[in-house]
């Protein structure tokens, strides 16, 4: 505990001492982006609710991160915000395009199940069936980033069992030209070099009435781990495309259309899943994790007057292949094949009242279509099972899903609106077929069983939610009720018949959806005209029969093993200081997230799922200590800008193998000079390069990546 305290007051003190103190508007009711250019008793506004609405009167905990700072600070995807969201962890990755995250505790997987996060990119939801990978997504010319903690089934459906991050750009503007380019280059402490080079151009083509924007960001990342069996220094380098065309028409003052296409491409090397992580080494003898997507989206929004009707109608084809071999410690050789290619269709209608008036509603109606092909072949020949040696299984299996909901939400505001109550509801019904092709075999007795066949399942759930806020001056206090759900996994049964065979158990290849409660209570206050604001929220949740991720064979199955209860306490404070420019952010959670009623052969096979322990996946303590500052030099508008922050994780154990990794503390600091036409600055990530490991993946290392040192330049024309 004191080396603990030690080291976080040093990072505290060098924060300070770069006159940065802290994050980049992340913490609470405003981002920086606002403070920069509002008055303090102004806000910034959201649409967590799926209306516009000012994020102080939000009655849940939402954090608005604004896209001009997070790019100012060094954050370009949802893997280096998510550090900075109290209690949200990184569970898992193999390269950008499988990124594992979760929130408040409500972990469930490294590589298989549907996200327990939900994600969005503006308004289509992004969701891969039997996948709960994050959308990889570069951050330029963005608008904000909205993160949503605990359950948003009833507006945001499918897979919000923790949360909900939402990705929103900025929109074409119809009556100007203009663009913008960015370039940075950085050394990696004991590894290659990286660079990055981004573009925006902004063309209206009828004034008034049509204009496109597109934007374009590759990203090249040095390798840093050397691969043993060849020798191969620095092996694991990257490349990464992002583009983003969004075209915007306002044919009549009360219709506009939206249409994007968004594309991503990485390619790595190996992956960023190291067999040892100080020094860092792959003892593999080949690998690959590449990832891509495409996505088409359409958007109407229709102003009747009394309220405004809008439809997003989405489509998504997601590749992920991760091919790789060689040994893992403990377990021995392996070769890994995983291809899988996702596609899913949304369409999401909506109604959402307009005026001033004391009741505000909306309602809507989502279906979506979708499927995943392909699954992991594996050979293990030093595997052993109980008079067995060797073990190889091969899947090709095919997941389709097809569902539809019915959702509202109502809020009536009593007293002079002192008091807002708002009730809601969404029923889901989903049908799943798994078409199998797959065979496990047991080498050393040459024997191979064979499964091809199609299993199906049916589900329906009602998810609820009542809040009720009280507006007390510059402040509001809120209770709220609220329920999540995800789908049910449906796993190979070759697969399901070795985990079985080496529990013991008994589980179907078929589970059913996962549903969890949530019972929240907090505050959000301003003070001193709003130069601080104070955010706090206490939960509690109940997950039931929660469907977790366990490898008893090494290869990964998703049952529901036993229950979660959480309880945590959110906190996040906003000051701007009186030294004027000065912006410092605090956040942090503490929890007791504990599996319950284990099924007892799990519990022995796999004692870290036992009963009373904390869920692997989850951290107990996390806090993020951050801060930007700006300064005139001139009269011209160019000015002094510098940021940092620090981040804390307490230890995280993986569900793979119950192996933990231990407290983490990250820094970063960056400073230059700019003003509205340019930006110049220097800065650091992992300033203090810390190894880690960050996490302990299919009994693999995860660490951050290395100290970076470099120069950036953005111009805007």
């Amino acid at each position: 505990m004191k080396v603990f305290l030690r080291q976080n007051c040093a990072w505290a003190c060098l924060a300070t001492g770069l006159a940065t103190t802290l994050l980049p508007g992340v913490a609470i009711a405003q981002t920086a982006d606002a403070a920069a250019s509002t008055p303090a008793s102004q806000d910034i506004v959201v649409t967590a609710q799926r209306r516009e609405q000012s994020l102080q009167s939000v009655p849940q905990p939402v954090q608005a991160l604004g896209g001009t700072q997070l790019l100012r600070s060094g954050i370009t995807d949802i893997a280096a915000t998510i550090q900075l969201v109290p209690s949200a962890t990184i569970g898992s990755t193999i390269s950008a395009g499988s990124n594992v995250f979760q929130i408040r505790g409500v972990a469930a997987s490294e590589t298989d199940g549907d996200a327990t996060v939900g994600y969005y990119l503006d308004n289509f939801a992004f969701a891969l069936p039997g996948r709960p990978f994050a959308p990889a997504a570069d951050f330029y010319d963005l608008q904000r980033v909205e993160v949503l903690r605990g359950p948003s089934g009833t507006l945001y459906g499918l897979g919000s069992l923790g949360g909900t991050i939402k990705v929103l750009t900025n929109d074409p503007d119809l009556n100007a030209f203009h663009g913008s380019v960015r370039l940075s280059a950085s050394g990696t402490d004991g590894g290659q070099p990286n660079g990055t080079a981004d573009v925006m151009f902004n063309a209206p083509i009828i004034p008034g009435k049509l204009a496109v924007r597109a934007v374009a960001s590759y990203n090249m990342i040095g390798g840093y781990a050397d691969a043993i069996p060849s020798g191969e220094k620095n092996a694991n380098d990257a490349h990464s495309f992002t583009g983003r065309v969004k075209v915007l028409a306002e044919p009549t003052d009360n219709l506009k259309l939206r249409f994007t296409y968004w594309r991503n491409q990485s390619n790595q090397n190996y992956s960023n899943r190291l067999t040892y992580f100080d020094p860092p080494a792959l003892d593999q003898t080949f690998g690959i994790a590449n990832s891509k997507y495409s996505i088409y989206t359409g958007d109407i929004e229709y102003d009747l007057g009394f309220a405004t009707l809008q439809s997003t109608t989405g489509y998504i084809k997601n590749t992920v292949v991760t091919n790789n071999g060689g040994v893992i410690p403990g377990i021995g050789r392996f070769d890994s094949f995983w291809p899988l290619t996702s596609t899913n269709f949304n369409e999401d209608a909506r109604l959402t009242s307009n005026g001033n008036g004391p009741f505000k509603y909306i309602v809507g109606v989502f279906y979506t279509n979708g499927k995943t092909v392909g699954g992991q072949s594996v050979s293990l020949p030093d595997y052993a099972l109980p008079g067995i040696t060797g073990l190889a299984t091969f899947n090709d299996n095919t997941l389709r899903s097809k569902a539809y909901a019915i959702y509202g939400e109502g809020t009536y505001s009593f007293f002079d609106r002192k008091v807002d109550l708002t009730i809601g509801g969404r029923y889901y019904h989903e049908k799943r077929q798994f078409d199998e092709n797959s065979s496990i075999t047991l080498i050393s007795l040459g024997s191979t069983t064979p499964t091809v066949g199609v299993d199906r399942a049916q589900h329906s759930t009602f998810n609820p939610r009542v809040n009720l806020a009280w507006h007390i001056g510059d402040g509001m206090v809120y209770a709220e009720v609220a329920k999540g759900f995800r789908s049910g996994a449906i796993t190979s049964t070759s697969i399901m018949a070795g985990a079985n065979l080496a529990l013991g158990t008994n589980f179907s290849n078929s589970s059913s959806p996962d549903t969890l409660w949530n019972y929240e209570g907090g505050v959000k206050w301003g003070l001193f005209d709003n130069k601080v604001r104070i955010s706090l929220a206490g939960y509690y949740f109940d997950w039931k029969h929660a469907a977790i991720e366990i490898s008893p064979t090494l290869q990964t199955v998703v049952v529901p093993v036993g229950n979660v209860h959480g309880r945590g306490i959110d906190g996040e404070i906003n000051w701007r200081t009186p030294l004027t420019g000065l912006t410092i952010n605090l956040s942090g959670n503490h929890n007791k997230t504990t599996i319950e009623d284990t099924i007892a052969q799990v519990a022995v096979s796999l004692p870290w799922l036992a009963p009373g322990h904390q869920l692997p996946g989850t951290a107990k303590t996390t806090f993020a200590i951050s801060g930007t500052y700006t300064r005139p030099i001139n009269s011209k508008g160019l000015e002094f800008r510098a940021s940092g922050r620090y981040t804390y994780r307490s230890r995280q154990q993986s569900v793979f193998d119950g192996r933990y990794a231990p407290w983490i503390g990250l820094g970063a600091a960056r400073a230059g000079v700019g003003n509205d036409s340019f930006d110049l600055a220097v800065f650091s990530e992992n300033i203090g390069n810390t190894r880690g490991p960050l996490s302990v993946p299919g009994g693999q290392y995860q660490i951050p990546f290395p100290r970076t040192i470099g120069l950036a330049f953005e111009y805007k024309f």
